[in-house]
């Protein structure tokens, strides 16, 4: 999975969902997944760059394909799963209210690229 976009429901462009998230359609077959695949997990590592700076991209995964460099690691299972009528929408609001109050929360997570950039966007 190389393909990633970031969303308008983020706080910030650090920040980046894959297309499980994002796409409605792979949001919705997580939620309907087979219990062979849970528990679900949200997931984020750290993508670095040459110039310094880096983002994080946030990605269900299932619990037997865990990702190895995490510095995010969530259990998602009753979130994704607990209502089978729930919508991509929902689920997809609760997500990134759990990926906004860690961004919120761990200031040391930040790059001072990303701190300079909601400064200016503040302004």
């Amino acid at each position: 999975m190389a393909w990633y976009e970031s969303h308008q429901g983020l706080i910030t462009d650090y920040m980046m969902i894959e297309q499980n998230i994002s796409i409605t359609a792979e949001l919705l077959s997580w939620r309907d997944c087979d219990k062979q695949f849970k528990p679900i997990r949200l997931q984020a590592y750290r993508n670095d760059y040459k110039d310094g700076d880096y983002d994080y991209f946030f990605s269900l995964r299932s619990a037997k394909y865990p990702l190895s460099n995490l510095v995010f690691n969530r259990d998602v299972t009753e979130l994704v799963c607990g209502n089978p009528k729930a919508s991509a929408a929902t689920i997809r609001k609760k997500l990134f209210k759990i990926m906004n109050d860690w961004w919120l929360n761990n200031p040391d997570y930040r790059s001072q690229k990303s701190d300079k950039e909601q400064q200016n966007d503040r302004n």
